[in-house]
């Protein structure tokens, strides 16, 4: 047995293990493209008996996929109970000789050039040898078991999803989103990584307004979108509703940012400034939101006219997807930064990569949508609902 230090060790290992063997067997969380240890298990592709490699968070180069595909061995764990998180690389020898090397490294380039990763390698001539290798066998055969065969018309849905995560999670992921301090992991950040349980028991009540004047207001203004195919459509109180200035006896559309003082986005909500609508009609009703649809809106919506600022356009935002966005103004700003570790200077420019970002990068946000009752109609609401944690009747 051996224990490797070192990146350059595993690598080295590998290396020597993938041209000595006559077959081998490899399941990994994810696999890169294009370095030096995946093209040398390119050009030994005939000695794979079993190939696994997991798909999941779009860490798998879609490159890789594609150039081992066609090979019958090989197969990708898309759905498996938990995270596929195994490491392990087996080899076999002619002369009936095995080894074997098990750790922390991925099969990326990262891991074999920059991580800090450890590994172990051993092998028949190690102590309790013969158990050892039936427990390996059987592991891997198992992990095999949990894969599939990918079509090309999956590759290209994988692919295009891929490209998207990409952009959306590298900065998130290295910790640094629009911070001046790149050093902080969200990880740190107890809203961050606060699970779906813990983020409904702090929404469910609301000590300043209740519950269900909430989500009436939320699924009033759900209802107004899905039946006007654009805002400039709807009436002078829907829009002044949307807006948070509006009046009504059954519902208190001033609730998630009151915007009573904003004289002049209220006088282009009265004239039904087809400037404003523009901008809101960037956003989808349904589906994904981007960081481009909310670029687009961001543009439109600072010309419309004078004044604009964040807490009319993310009043205007979350009453359309209440999902992805919540209502910065001076009622919730202070704990809301505060609990995602984050200065308080929020700007329209930045509130996507300040705010966004860290939303949909958050445990509770990325739960499943639960089954039926309240809690589900939270969770179609779960990012305008911060305004319950946060609300500070007090402030300025």
């Amino acid at each position: 047995m051996k224990f490797l230090a070192t990146p350059s060790d595993i690598e080295s290992q590998l290396r020597r293990l993938l041209r000595s063997s006559a077959r081998l067997r490899i399941a990994v969380a994810w696999a890169g493209h294009d370095f030096p240890l995946a093209k040398l298990l390119l050009e030994h592709r005939s000695k794979i008996e079993q190939l696994t490699v997991g798909i999941h968070f779009y860490q798998t180069h879609p490159d890789f996929i594609a150039s081992f595909m066609g090979l019958d061995k090989a197969r990708f764990v898309m759905n498996p109970d938990g995270v596929f998180h195994p490491k392990l690389y087996y080899f076999e020898h002619g002369n009936g000789d095995w080894e074997c090397v098990t750790g922390s490294p991925n099969f990326t380039n990262a891991a074999f050039s920059q991580n800090t990763e450890v590994a172990v390698l051993f092998g028949s001539e190690d102590v309790g040898a013969a158990a050892t290798r039936e427990t390996i066998l059987a592991a891997l055969s198992r992990f095999h078991d949990q894969g599939h065969r990918l079509s090309e018309k999956e590759l290209d849905s994988y692919r295009s999803a891929w490209r998207q995560q990409q952009r959306r999670h590298l900065q998130p992921l290295a910790g640094t989103y629009a911070e001046s301090n790149p050093k902080r992991s969200p990880l740190a950040v107890p809203l961050f990584v606060a699970g779906w349980p813990e983020y409904f028991d702090s929404v469910k009540t609301d000590a300043n307004h209740t519950t269900e004047g909430r989500l009436a207001v939320l699924e009033e203004a759900r209802r107004l979108f899905s039946a006007h195919p654009r805002f400039a459509d709807m009436d002078g109180d829907a829009r002044r509703g949307i807006a948070g200035f509006g009046k009504s006896a059954q519902f208190e559309w001033i609730w998630f940012g009151s915007m009573k003082g904003a004289g002049y986005f209220k006088h282009a909500i009265n004239v039904n400034s087809l400037e404003v609508s523009a901008a809101l009609d960037e956003i989808p009703l349904v589906g994904e939101v981007t960081e481009d649809h909310f670029d687009r809106f961001r543009a439109l919506f600072r010309a419309a006219f004078q004044g604009s600022g964040l807490a009319t356009a993310t009043r205007l935002l979350a009453m359309k997807r209440p999902d992805y966005f919540v209502c910065l103004d001076s009622k919730n700003r202070d704990g809301l930064c505060k609990a995602f570790g984050i200065s308080k200077n929020v700007s329209l420019d930045n509130y996507w990569p300040k705010i966004v970002a860290r939303i949909i990068d958050s445990a509770w946000w990325n739960a499943p949508e639960p089954p039926d009752g309240l809690e589900r109609r939270i969770w179609r609401c779960r990012a305008a609902f911060l305004d319950v944690r946060f609300y500070e009747p007090g402030s300025t």
